[in-house]
């Protein structure tokens, strides 16, 4: 698996997991699953940069502040810190893999 799709498949699991969390949480859930949900639509269109640092900056709040919560299971707490670890980890090969495309895709410039 590549990290494009690591990328997208765990982006669509914190869409579905805020999605069941709107009962308890709010709005504040309903606004992270559409962010969620139109970051990995954005992504499986375009590849695009911008959503990849938008599902990373959402990682990361996720990742940092899931140990905070009250009234979460120790699994559910437990899940979203090592889900959004792999995020991470798979936004960064996502940027490494665009990096290296541009790369090899760039004209060599010869000197006569």
């Amino acid at each position: 698996m590549n990290a494009h799709k690591l990328l997208l498949a765990v982006t669509l699991a914190f869409g579905i997991t805020e999605t069941i969390d709107i009962p308890h949480t709010g709005v504040l859930a309903a606004v992270t699953a559409l962010l969620f949900f139109a970051c990995a639509a954005w992504l499986w269109r375009r590849r695009s940069l911008v959503a990849t640092a938008i599902v990373t900056v959402l990682f990361l709040l996720e990742v940092t502040q899931a140990h905070t919560w009250k009234g979460a299971s120790m699994p559910v707490k437990v899940w979203a810190m090592v889900a959004g670890t792999i995020g991470l980890v798979a936004a960064i090969g996502v940027v490494v893999e665009r990096i290296r495309g541009r790369r090899t895709a760039a004209p060599a410039v010869q000197e006569p």
